[in-house]
């Protein structure tokens, strides 16, 4: 599956079959996500892979749309942490960013092998506490993972225009070269 194609197929899953994703699945997924772009090549990350289905409870009791944790065979934790030796990265809050980046090349792997996920946004503090992670890292994301029972497709109706999002040196100045019309028929 190429790059283009893995993003705008991507969807977001909260129905999973009960089939566990494979060790080997998972660390192929963690491997090409750690080529995530960081500051200062940083790689400000770590994960924790959650199955145990007491400690998903737990999280999704801090998750106000979490519900599809309880039925997802798995679900893995990114952190961010500390950009070592350039603390104003951390200060500017870059180490979150980051973060945020390898959580969507997490997704996008685990796309091109079949494996669904769903971003779960949680109560940081509280999830912190349940997986023990250190008061000066970031939960930055809970991430479902497994085989989807199915998949809907995107609509042209889901996005937004690429006209409507691109401005030209000020925000709210319409970039003068992209024509709807013209997108519609080269982007396809």
């Amino acid at each position: 599956m190429d790059v283009g194609k893995a993003i705008m197929t991507r969807r977001s899953i909260r129905d999973y079959q009960k089939k566990s994703v494979p060790d080997e699945v998972l660390v192929d997924i963690l491997e090409t996500a750690r080529w995530a772009p960081s500051p200062v090549n940083s790689q400000p990350w770590r994960f924790i892979v959650i199955r145990d289905r007491e400690t998903l409870a737990g999280i999704m009791a801090h998750a106000k749309y979490g519900s599809h944790l309880s039925d997802a065979p798995m679900a893995l934790a990114v952190i961010a942490t500390d950009v070592e030796r350039f603390h104003w990265f951390n200060e500017i809050e870059e180490n979150k960013y980051a973060a945020a980046v390898v959580a969507d090349s997490i997704m996008l792997a685990a796309w091109e092998k079949g494996v669904g996920t769903g971003w779960v946004s949680v109560s940081r503090d509280d999830v912190r506490g349940i997986l023990r992670v250190p008061d000066e890292y970031t939960v930055v994301a809970v991430i479902t993972m497994g085989y989807p029972v199915t998949v809907e497709p995107h609509q042209d109706a889901d996005r937004c225009p690429v006209n409507m999002m691109v401005f030209s040196e000020k925000f709210g100045e319409r970039f003068p070269r992209i024509d709807k019309q013209w997108v519609e028929e080269h982007h396809r």
